[in-house]
């Protein structure tokens, strides 16, 4: 008889306090509305300060610009006797440096080189006359 009232002691136990963690959301719901809200709030007011062209403040300001200039030039295509005289290239330093990929100690991929500065770059012209 005891292990049966302890059985339902504990189930009726175990029940109520699943219900009661299923009923509280310890907040989270209404902190999620709240940062939908804010968010949307954020999103209005920059495009607001856009359409008005006012100034945005330090927070909504993406653009990026180098030396006064948020204009970047793109280069240009490679003609197809640059693009051959690229690869050509290529092929040279690939067959002088012979790259090769290494795990080091501490379990680092690093690349090593066959000869000397080839680690600064394909177009090095460090020490070549």
């Amino acid at each position: 008889m005891r292990i049966l009232v302890v059985a339902i002691s504990i189930l009726v136990a175990s029940i109520s306090t699943a219900s009661a963690q299923f009923a509280m959301d310890h907040g989270n719901a209404a902190a999620a509305a709240q940062a939908a809200r804010d968010a949307r709030a954020a999103a209005d007011a920059k495009a607001a300060a856009i359409a008005r062209g006012g100034p945005l403040l330090p927070s909504q300001s993406t653009n990026f610009s180098v030396g006064s200039s948020n204009t970047f030039k793109v280069a240009p295509l490679r003609t197809p006797e640059e693009q051959k005289a690229f690869e050509a290239g290529q092929a040279a330093w690939t067959a002088r440096c012979k790259p090769t990929v290494v795990e080091d100690r501490e379990k680092l991929r690093r690349v090593r080189y066959a000869e000397p500065d080839c680690d600064l770059s394909a177009y090095n012209t460090a020490g070549k006359d």
